[in-house]
């Protein structure tokens, strides 16, 4: 549908797609480094192993680096 001035309504002009952005600030450069080895499971603190021995590690010193066997000896 053209109005007046001959140029189509702007809702149907065709837009170009994106094509690759001029300097990219070396994003690919980077991506393509090596990050290192991943970290075992208790090094990464969102992990889940890592919250358990970190558990652990507060239970032991809260009992004074006892375990919370008992011993069948009787006290006193």
């Amino acid at each position: 549908m053209k109005g007046s001035s001959g140029k189509p309504r702007a809702g149907a002009v065709r837009k170009k797609g994106k094509g690759q952005k001029v300097g990219t600030g070396g994003h690919s450069r980077k991506a393509l480094e090596g990050k290192g080895p991943t970290p075992k499971a208790e090094d990464r603190p969102y992990h889940q192993a890592h919250k358990r021995k970190a558990a652990a590690e507060r239970a032991a010193a809260k009992s004074g680096g006892r375990s919370g066997q008992r011993s069948g000896a009787p006290r006193g």
